[in-house]
């Protein structure tokens, strides 16, 4: 099977609207620092955002181990690692949050709902489907029972339920959740707000998968005006918005823009995380997509073997995008007349998705 698209649908483990930085500075010291490191994350200053985050930890742990607070500097250091591509450190801060909250909350607490949402995202990056669905469906049920329709808290977890479904391509089922997340967003928020961006790319990249070409570019290409408004030209999820288009533009054959927006990417994510990060073979991955797609055999299998050997050091041998490289390698193989080198990559990657079932 020759898959032709790499989900690019999120980033951060989990985009909620938080408390306004002044507002948090009113609460002594541990709301100076955190404000301090939300104001320093959002300016992607990630040293001054670890510094301040470890200090409002260092203040709300005075006052226990486990306390609301505690969890809460806890997320947001999560969401700093997320920011920096660290998913495997942030995932245990991510549990750690879910189960302090579970202990000083009570059950239909938003902020629990929004622990099991995170959790649910955590699950999402692993292409672990059955284990991401009860989380994520049980934080919205919660919200959709203890908070207004139209709150930002809901559209975080809507948000999560529509990328579940999309990721598993059940993609009829996914759009009224995307839809609404985007509505709720765009309503509540400002009309530049980030949020608004991570829900219209997503949104966007549901229409893609949908073949609403369309639909696709309006939400994809407005998600990536907000971003390169609000953000530095190299912040990663403008290199997201720049690869869902690239993406875009590979099925529509629109080649020469697919190059530009990819490798804009992946000059991003190299830059910002390394030349052996998850999101740089993806990069390599979308290139060996669109140079199959043109013909240049050649420049495919070569950003098919450096996706391949990324995913493989950084997801692991027996991760289902390594099978997606995998399956694609293995056409070109074919069509390049090596066909016993074509069997054992597509016999590695059924056994990938035998495992993953």
């Amino acid at each position: 099977m020759f898959r032709t698209l790499i989900l690019g649908l999120f980033f951060a483990l989990l985009h909620v609207t938080w408390t306004a930085p002044a507002a948090m500075a009113q609460e002594g010291l541990w709301g100076k620092f955190s404000a301090a490191g939300r104001q320093a994350l959002e300016k992607r200053d990630f040293p001054a955002a670890e510094k301040q985050f470890a200090a409002a930890l260092k203040e709300a742990e005075r006052h226990g181990p486990e306390t609301a607070r505690v969890a809460t500097t806890l997320f947001s250091q999560a969401e700093l690692l997320g920011a920096q591509g660290k998913y495997a450190a942030a995932e245990p801060l991510v549990r750690r949050v879910l189960t302090i909250r579970k202990k000083v909350l009570p059950p239909d607490h938003p902020d629990l709902a929004l622990s099991r949402a995170a959790m649910g995202s955590v699950h999402l990056r692993k292409h672990k489907f059955a284990e991401a669905e009860p989380f994520a469906t049980r934080a919205l049920a919660t919200l959709e029972k203890v908070v207004a329709a139209d709150d930002p808290r809901l559209a975080a977890a809507l948000n999560v339920v529509g990328m579940l479904y999309t990721m598993q391509r059940r993609l009829a089922e996914a759009e009224p959740f995307a839809i609404r997340a985007f509505t709720i967003r765009q309503d509540a928020l400002a009309a530049d707000h980030l949020d608004v961006a991570e829900s219209a790319n997503n949104l966007g990249f549901l229409y893609l998968l949908q073949k609403d070409f369309d639909a696709a570019e309006k939400f994809l290409a407005h998600g990536l005006a907000i971003r390169q408004k609000a953000l530095q030209a190299d912040h990663p999820d403008i290199a997201q918005s720049l690869n869902n288009l690239g993406a875009l533009y590979t099925v529509q054959g629109r080649h020469a823009d697919a190059v530009r927006y990819i490798e804009a990417a992946l000059v991003i994510r190299e830059k910002v995380f390394g030349p052996e990060h998850e999101s740089v073979g993806q990069g390599h991955y979308n290139l060996g997509v669109l140079y199959q797609f043109q013909n240049r055999l050649d420049k495919a299998e070569a950003h098919y073997r450096k996706a391949m050997e990324i995913r493989q050091n950084a997801l692991g041998p027996m991760h289902p995008l390594v099978a997606d490289t995998l399956e694609n390698y293995a056409v070109l193989l074919m069509m390049t007349g090596r066909m016993g080198d074509a069997a054992r990559l597509g016999q590695r990657a059924r056994e990938i998705r035998a495992q993953s079932k």
